[in-house]
Order: structure tokens, then C-alpha cells, then sequence
């Protein structure tokens, strides 16, 4: 299992790019994914060749909206010793803080 963090900024429209993000957000439900939201960007799990395929699908999304450039951040953490999920990191370290 892995996590792949999306951010897609369009470029050449509006200096507030929500109803993008949202559009995009609407797209990776439709397809299924296991998803969140944060301030940055949008991370993603699954297996690295489905994660793929997925941005894949859901590309074109703010450039159907309108946009002229997308610049695109694409960050994969692909742990091979353990399944990893959306928030086990940040559980992890709010238990570190906790024990010390």
C-alpha cells in the first residue's frame, strides 16, 4: 500500500482555485478512492500502479473547466515493509508526543 500526495494548482484563472479542487475532489469519488483533503493538497492511498492510473483519469479535470496550465506536485511514499494508510503518520507521532 502506498500514498500518493496530489496538489494541482491551475494556472491562469482565478486567484481562488476552490471550485478546481472541488471538481477534482468530485472526480476521485466518483472513481472509488480512498482519499483526504488537506491544506496543500489531496493524498491518496492505494497500490502505486492503481494510484497512477487514477491521476491518469482524473487529469484533465481543471483543464475541462477551463484552465489554461496545471502545474502538478506528484509525492509517492511507498512502504514495502508494512500497509500504510491515510493518517497512520500523523496517529504516530500524536502518540510519540503523548508518551514523552
Amino acid at each position: 500500500m502506498a500514498l500518493l500526495q496530489l496538489t494541482m494548482i491551475p494556472m491562469g484563472v482565478n486567484i481562488s482555485v476552490g471550485e478546481y479542487i472541488t471538481e477534482i475532489q468530485k472526480s476521485l469519488d466518483r472513481e472509488g478512492a480512498t482519499f483526504r483533503l488537506n491544506d496543500m493538497g489531496t493524498v491518496i492511498e492505494g497500490e502505486v500502479q492503481e494510484l497512477l492510473q487514477l491521476v491518469g483519469k482524473i487529469y484533465e479535470t481543471p483543464f475541462d473547466q477551463g484552465a489554461i496550465r496545471v502545474i502538478t506536485h506528484i509525492v509517492i511514499d511507498d512502504r514495502r515493509d508494512k500497509n500504510v494508510h491515510i493518517g497512520d503518520k500523523i496517529s504516530s507521532v500524536t502518540l510519540r508526543k503523548v508518551e514523552q
